[in-house]
Formats: C-alpha cells, structure tokens, sequence
C-alpha cells in the first residue's frame, strides 16, 4: 500500500520465496472463514455456544486469510458475529450426504438420551440452536421405509458406512440403543410415542409440522449428525461498487471484496442459493468497477 492506495499483493511461495505482484486493483475473494474456529467463537454472537470441535464442510483452506489481509490496510468488518451452521451433519467431516439423509418430514432426532428434543420440521437455525443445547450429538432414526427415502446414497454407500461404524443398523430398535449408548427403554418409548402422533396427526410435544412416515419396520437405523459451519456472514465492510471501506468510513483506494470475504450482505443468514448468487452478483460488480476507474 502507497499513500493510501493499494498496489498490488505480496505473498510466499511453495519455497518461501517472497512473490510480489503489483497491480492497479485488487480483488480479495478469499472466502470466509468457516474452518477457523478460534475466530467462530471470538466473534460469535448468534449462537449460545460453538464447540471446539465443530466440524464444517467448506474448504479447510476457509481460514481467515482475506480477512487479514483487510486488516492490515484498515479495513472495516461487518457482520462477524453471524455464522449459519447446517444442523443435520457428519460429526467428524461436516458432511451433509452421509449416514442416511431424509426429508425433514421423516426426521426423528433423537439426544444421547434417547428422548426428541426439538419440532424436526423447524428452521436450520432452530435445529441448529436445539441441537447445540443438547450438548451437540444427536441421532437421526430411521426404519427402512424411511430409509427408502434417503437422498445421495445406495444400499453399496450404507452397508459401507454400516461396515465403518459410521452408520448403525440393527434389527431392533433395544439392539440399536445398545448400539448408540441409550437405554432401550427410552429409545423405544421415544418411537412409541412418535409412531402415534403420526397416526393422529398431532404430535403434543413439540407440535412438528409434517408428518410421513412411522418407525416400524426393521431393520432400524441411527445416523450421528451435529450442527456444522456451513457460511460466515461476517467481512470486510464494502459499498454498492464493492469497494472496501476503511474504519473511518472511507474507500480504501484500488481494493475491492466479492464473495463470502464481504460482509453485510445477507445480514444474519441468507437463503438457500443467495451465496451463490452473490458470488456472481458482486463479483461482477467488483471487476466492472475496477475496469472503468482504471480506464477513467
């Protein structure tokens, strides 16, 4: 940076050499940064809680990088204490696609006590928050009507899973507690009760909104599942032109931000597709911008 104006980027290379690449703009796309979660609980505002273990099925490359970047220019940040988390997801990977991943009408969610915790037709962010006040781990249940609806998988992809222990599959629902490290009374209680709100409609605990399928025919499945980082609201603060603002409220001159690096955009949580939409969107809006102020 020379008299308040960006030149260019200097960076490392594979053998530590220093790389310098000088520029009229820049443009930080770097990304959010949803595997680093020192900085999810350090901003964090939204959530009650977020796990040190919490796991995200973004790059691991989703660190901070751009974010420092901006830092070390002046850059304002907006937004950083919001994350969206994907509730239903692989405890170790993040995943979304592994176990046996169903519509939300045929979710059973289940504790590590055995007992339903939440309405499973709810919002992300209500799963997310239940699950998280329930100490993280969950399970989904399933039987193999319910299994039949599975979304991303085959029978191939399940008895691997099964095999690996990533997936638990028995032909009662006491073995399958046994399994999981539930008491099977509880376990069987909790389907019981399930199964006959199904039946009638009403569902008295937690009034879930749609209903499918009943859990009653073997064999019976668990699939673990714990909320994930699924995209960091928060970045560097920028204008209608995706120039970046600096703390003073002022364009820092010849730097722009598109993609989840800037922050503001969708406030607390976007809708399905929107990130990508802004991926698009602003990343469009930065490369015409930096093209006319050079040609001007």
């Amino acid at each position: 940076m020379t008299d308040g104006i960006v030149t260019g980027v200097k960076g490392s290379g594979r053998n530590g050499q220093t790389i310098t690449v000088n520029g009229k703009d820049v443009i930080l796309t770097t990304g959010g940064f949803a595997a680093n979660t020192k900085m999810l609980q350090k901003y964090n505002t939204y959530w009650s809680e977020i796990d040190d273990n919490i796991a995200t099925p973004n790059t691991p490359a989703a660190t901070r990088d751009g974010i420092l970047l901006g830092q070390s220019v002046g850059a304002d940040l907006v937004g950083m204490g919001f994350s969206q988390m994907m509730a239903v997801s692989d405890p170790v990977t993040g995943a979304l696609f592994t176990g046996l991943q169903v519509p939300p009408a045929n979710f059973i969610m289940i504790n590590t006590k055995g007992k339903r915790f939440v309405d499973e037709y709810g919002s992300r962010d209500q799963l997310s928050q239940a699950a998280i006040d329930n100490g993280g781990l969950f399970y989904l249940i399933a039987d193999e009507n319910i299994k039949e609806t599975a979304y991303n998988t085959s029978q191939e992809k399940i008895d691997t899973q099964v095999e690996a222990g990533t997936l638990f599959k028995a032909d009662t629902l006491e073995e399958l507690a046994e399994q999981i490290n539930i008491d099977p009374a509880t376990l069987v209680e909790t389907i019981t009760n399930y199964n006959s709100y199904v039946n009638t409609g009403h569902d008295p605990e937690f009034d879930k909104g749609a209903f499918d399928l009943k859990v009653e025919k073997a064999p019976f499945y668990a699939t673990p599942r714990k909320p994930a980082t699924h995209h960091t609201m928060g970045g560097w603060k920028i204008d209608t032109h995706d120039h970046i603002i600096n703390e003073d409220g002022k364009v820092i001159k010849e730097l722009f931000a598109a993609s989840e690096v800037a922050g503001g955009l969708h406030a607390g949580k976007h809708l399905g597709g929107n990130s990508l939409t802004n991926i698009f969107t602003f990343g469009r809006i930065a490369t015409d911008t930096a093209i006319n102020e050079y040609l001007d």
